[in-house]
């Protein structure tokens, strides 16, 4: 008689594992999935976007907290603002050579206060870096805004809304851009009106 076990058809399949070891492998995959879904969700959000632009100014990185902000857009429309705001307290034209000179200086008053508007921006950024965030002239204590900021969005904009210390309500609009980040892309009338009164960062 032979001193082994007979073999048979099912003798060289391998044993299952067992049946805990495959449960917590299911459960660990799942638990990442679901992390990297929330990550992934929590990332694209302007509240996020707003706490990266906080954490660089308070790193004092201007060039990252630039990052969040497109100057362009920013410049553009304040100095549609400004601008309006100006030419609204001039007389209307009577003919229309008036009209047409007054357009010709429209245009050229808009380039010249968004090319301001624009160095403008980026002197306060660079000032509000220098000071880790604290006492700027722009809209963004942002380590109190992460909490006490009321966010209105409209499909990929969302108007921010707080009250700052020192300068009261502030409203600036965040625009998603296409990798998933939200940049800052104008600020609400009011506000630009305000700063445009007081003297520019040294």
């Amino acid at each position: 008689m032979p001193d082994h076990e007979p073999g048979g058809a099912d003798a060289s399949r391998p044993l299952p594992p067992p049946r805990r070891s495959h449960r917590s492998l299911w459960i660990a995959v799942l638990t990442a999935v679901a992390l990297l879904s929330v990550w992934f969700y929590v990332v694209g959000t302007p509240t996020y976007s707003l706490y990266r632009f906080a954490s660089a100014l308070q790193s004092r990185d201007a060039a990252r907290a630039l990052a969040y902000v497109d100057v362009d857009r920013v410049a553009e429309a304040a100095a549609d603002i400004l601008v309006a705001d100006a030419f609204a307290r001039q007389r209307p034209p009577r003919n229309v050579f008036e009209a047409m000179g007054q357009g010709i200086a429209r245009s050229t008053a808009q380039q010249s206060v968004k090319f301001q508007a624009a160095a403008r921006v980026r002197a306060e950024v660079q000032r509000m870096a220098e000071m880790a965030g604290q006492g700027s002239a722009m809209p963004v204590g942002l380590l109190a805004v992460i909490q006490g900021a009321d966010m209105v969005r409209q499909g990929d904009e969302v108007w921010v809304t707080y009250t700052d210390p020192s300068q009261g309500i502030t409203r600036f609009k965040m625009s998603r851009q296409p990798d998933r980040f939200w940049k800052i892309t104008a600020f609400d009338q009011d506000w630009v009106l305000r700063q445009a009164r007081q003297p520019p960062p040294r």
